[in-house]
């Protein structure tokens, strides 16, 4: 789903385009083209060429897997023109506290989105889709089913050197905080220096810190790749990637947290109209549950659910019992000294994982 460094996907005109560099720079904008920041194939196809015919406009989408580069193009939006993004609920708040969302009244909602994920994403976001963190592993390649993330740090001689991680502070050390049994949210420092010491350890078994569906697309050892920490819908980005139907993801028996994402407006997006007109045609119960079905990730909408198919509705890694849910956590809004705490130990496991 979420497979691409930074890209544009050419739908108006043929453009080159460099990380940081502003969009601008290509020229081809025009007022009838929505320039949309989002994970990859984490939008309908269908539901693009839809709008597009409804409206006489066209959707550019730009995409990304890296949160820093996505924040970058989000608070600089004089030079990168970004009209409309997907954000996770966490890094809405932050953003939206700094002034740099738009405030999305009723005129932007539609649906019949729960309150509960309303309420998480605010009042600066919509709701879009919500799924969970959990372990993607390879059924022809292991020995035997990875089921909690105690196997991430056992040294499993069928994991060690095959597993990958990922680069993104609150995924990197949530796996080692639930293996410790300790919260995910902990301000603790001596939860996170327990967390760290167990995630030195493993470098020594790691592949990879890149987003294993991107490590997938541009490696030439992906077929090394084993295991690795993912989010729910991504094992079939992995396994496109492949060709073949190998990845299994599960939900860890030793705990996951669940996550949301958001719609969001730049606080400086010059076409909002534009924005809120395409927020208005996916907010609606049959469009949402198309795209929720046809990305594989569950919807927001109540309707939206009951319009999709038994299978997609019963498939409980899409959409979770309530019991399984009762054990994923969802996190707090972390202050800033806790977020460069573990930034700091993501950073530093990275250099001693390079330096093996």
């Amino acid at each position: 789903m979420k497979n691409k460094l930074f890209s544009v996907e050419e739908r108006v005109l043929p453009c080159v385009l460099y990380i940081l560099l502003p969009l601008m720079s290509c020229n081809v904008y025009s007022s009838a083209t929505l320039n949309v920041l989002n994970w990859d194939d984490y939008l309908s196809a269908d539901v693009i060429r839809d709008w597009e015919e409804k409206t006489g406009s066209k959707i550019r989408l730009i995409t990304y897997d890296d949160e820093d580069i996505r924040d970058t193009l989000l608070t600089h939006t004089t030079e990168h023109q970004i009209d409309l993004a997907v954000v996770d609920a966490r890094s809405v708040k932050k953003l939206a506290s700094l002034g740099y969302l738009e405030h999305l009244n009723d005129s932007y909602r539609t649906g019949d989105v729960d309150s509960h994920w309303s309420e998480w994403c605010g009042g600066h976001a919509i709701p879009y889709l919500w799924g969970t963190f959990g372990i993607a592993y390879r059924v022809d390649k292991v020995a035997g089913p990875v089921l909690s993330w105690a196997d991430f740090f056992s040294s499993r001689s069928d994991l060690v050197g095959h597993i990958g991680m990922t680069n993104d502070y609150t995924s990197l050390i949530a796996p080692a905080l639930l293996t410790l049994q300790l919260p995910i949210d902990t301000n603790k420092a001596e939860h996170l220096k327990q967390a760290y010491e167990l995630l030195k350890a493993q470098t020594r078994d790691v592949l990879t810190y890149e987003y294993a569906p991107s490590y997938l697309l541009t490696s030439k050892n992906s077929d090394e790749l084993y295991a690795a920490a993912v989010y729910s819908g991504d094992q079939y980005t992995m396994d496109e990637a492949l060709n073949k139907s190998v990845w299994r993801y599960v939900l860890p028996k030793d705990g996951s947290f669940v996550w949301l994402d958001c719609w969001v407006v730049p606080a400086r997006a010059e076409k909002k109209s534009l924005a809120q007109s395409f927020l208005t045609f996916i907010g609606e119960s049959r469009v949402a549950a198309m795209n929720s079905e046809e990305v594989g990730v569950a919807t927001v909408d109540n309707i939206a659910y009951r319009l999709q198919s038994k299978a997609f509705r019963e498939n409980e890694l899409i959409y979770p019992t309530e019991m399984d849910l009762k054990d994923r956590l969802s996190f707090d809004l972390l202050s800033d000294f806790d977020i460069r705490q573990r930034i700091r130990i993501q950073e530093a496991i990275e250099v001693i994982h390079e330096s093996k």
